[in-house]
C-alpha cells in the first residue's frame, strides 16, 4: 500500500513539473540550425542519458577483471625474525 502510495506521489509531481515546462525551448546543435524542443522532453532525453551512462559504467566496472595485488617482498624483510 506503501508503494502505491508513493508510486501516485511520484506519478502527481512528474506530471505536475511536465505541465509546467511545456514551452518549446531553442536547441543550438553543433551542426545545422538550431531546433525547437518542449523543455520537459530535454530534461527527460537528459536524464534519461545520464542515467543510461551511469548503468554503462556499473556494468563496465562489474565486468572488469579484478587485479591482484602482487605483494613484492624485500628480502630485508626477514631481518627482523631471525
Amino acid at each position: 500500500m506503501l508503494k502505491l502510495f508513493l508510486v501516485i506521489i511520484a506519478a502527481v509531481v512528474t506530471t505536475t513539473f511536465a505541465m509546467d515546462n511545456l514551452h518549446r525551448v531553442e536547441l543550438g546543435l553543433i551542426v545545422g540550425r538550431p531546433v525547437h524542443v518542449r523543455l520537459f522532453f530535454l530534461l527527460l532525453t537528459s536524464f534519461l542519458a545520464g542515467c543510461f551512462l551511469v548503468m554503462l559504467m556499473n556494468v563496465y566496472r562489474s565486468t572488469r577483471p579484478k587485479r591482484k595485488r602482487e605483494t613484492v617482498r624485500d628480502e630485508d624483510d626477514d631481518f627482523f625474525s631471525d
